[in-house]
């Protein structure tokens, strides 16, 4: 029987390449959009029609607090410098329940960093550093 109470949104985990990266703050970018076409008819002067166009889905962002691993870091420059060697990757963004178990999973294919973005300083300021990866990715499916 389904559970009808929502889950937190703060128990998941992010794999890329089969290896499981916990620890990270947030993932945005979990959507797909299709682009809306107007069509103009002669004579009909009251509406235009809308037609589906092409499909396409954001970049995915990942947000993890800045620890002595440069796995995101050397992910991103590496495939600056050489992509055929770094190659895409394939990964997942993983849904937990309370227990720890998985409930959904949504993997995306193809996937390459287009940004990375190192700590904020500030000596003003007492919070966890926090670096991002952004990723293109060809295409997000519901596991």
């Amino acid at each position: 029987m389904p559970t009808t109470r929502p889950f937190g949104k703060f128990r998941f985990v992010v794999e890329i390449d089969g290896l499981s990266l916990a620890h990270f703050q947030s993932v945005s970018g979990l959507s797909h959009e299709i682009e809306v076409l107007a069509q103009q008819e002669g004579g009909v002067n009251d509406r235009m029609h809308k037609l589906p166009g092409q499909g396409s889905y954001p970049n995915v962002v990942l947000k993890v607090g800045y620890i002595d691993n440069r796995l995101l870091e050397g992910w991103h420059f590496g495939y600056s410098k050489a992509p055929g060697g770094v190659g895409r990757k394939n990964g997942s963004i993983v849904m937990l329940d309370d227990a720890g178990q998985e409930k959904a999973r949504w993997n995306f294919t193809r996937a390459w960093p287009v940004k990375w973005e190192g700590p904020e300083l500030d000596a003003s300021q007492s919070q966890i550093m926090v670096e991002s990866v952004e990723i293109a990715h060809e295409g997000i499916t519901r596991g």
